[in-house]
């Protein structure tokens, strides 16, 4: 039976929602367990500039009003989002009570607050996070959300892709897995993690790159996946050649990998800071889910 029973699928918006929801759903369809669907309303106290006593009360109250009517529509425009994909898949929203919930199944919720705070305090209540990836440069948000997840939630996370320009996302079971293994902690703690994913795959292909601060053999993991009923296991070993995000990323597409599993920030700061970060490069660029750990 699969480790993880519920899954904290965070719905920013109805755009990145709809990626998270996708892969969420994937996972929930794959693994047989709960989707927890969160939108977090945004404040309308924090709306508020600092101005001390510049603004008059009527000010104030405009601006809080405007912040709640935009705010409400936001959390509309997701729900209809999560309410069609059901409708597809053929589900209703579930509100048993935790534990009441048979298999694969989903439940809205709303929270408000300030969206990376609650997050980090929600997802540790979780087997899993699924947060959407930033698509650019200027997604700080996402990119914080996403952060706050990985860094103070003490579990693990599923960064989800965006969609495909067709509109068409990548659906059925994850039946190639590759693994990034450097010998971390972090990348350790990202097999563990990801047990009930490698148990399920069909192949799953153990990526080595020639870094001079972590490089660790892969026979003690194979051994120890087979252990747990992983029979199927490749190992690559990548040159250290340009980015090794890059070159991850390349790899797990020649293989037609349904999910790369990786540590995250494995690297020293001063490494992160000279070299760049593998963890950022991958979050920035996979179109494929990557199961992150720190």
């Amino acid at each position: 039976m699969s480790s993880i029973k519920n899954v904290l699928a965070v719905v920013s918006d109805a755009t990145s929602g709809r990626a998270t929801l996708e892969t969420a759903l994937r996972v929930g369809r794959h693994l047989g367990c709960h989707i927890d669907a969160m939108h977090v309303r945004t404040d309308p106290t924090s709306a508020l500039p600092l101005v001390g006593e510049a603004m008059s009360g009527a000010m104030v109250d405009e601006m809080m009003g405007v912040a709640e009517k935009e705010s409400g529509q936001r959390a509309a425009k997701a729900r209809n989002v999560y309410d069609s994909l059901l409708a597809r898949e053929g589900m209703s929203d579930s509100q048993a009570a935790p534990g009441r919930q048979v298999g694969f199944s989903t439940t809205w919720l709303e929270a408000a607050g300030v969206e990376e705070q609650v997050v980090a305090l929600r997802g540790c209540r979780a087997d899993i996070s699924v947060v959407a990836r930033p698509t650019g440069d200027g997604e700080t948000a996402a990119l914080m959300t996403l952060n706050a997840a990985l860094m103070q939630s003490g579990r693990p996370v599923i960064a989800a892709p965006p969609l495909p320009t067709d509109g068409a996302a990548r659906s059925g079971p994850f039946k190639k897995v590759a693994v990034f293994w450097n010998g971390s902690s972090e990348a350790t703690r990202a097999v563990a993690a990801a047990m009930p994913f490698l148990i399920k795959a069909d192949d799953v292909i153990v990526l080595r790159v020639e870094e001079e601060e972590w490089y660790a053999e892969t026979g003690d993991l194979e051994a120890h996946l087979a252990h747990h009923g992983v029979h199927t296991v490749v190992s690559k070993v990548l040159p250290r050649e340009g980015r090794t995000g890059r070159s991850l990323l390349y790899a797990a597409g020649d293989i037609g990998a349904d999910m790369m599993v990786m540590g995250a920030y494995t690297r020293s700061k001063l490494r992160q800071l000279i070299l760049g970060s593998v963890t950022g490069y991958v979050m920035q660029h996979a179109i494929l889910p990557v199961l992150l750990s720190h």
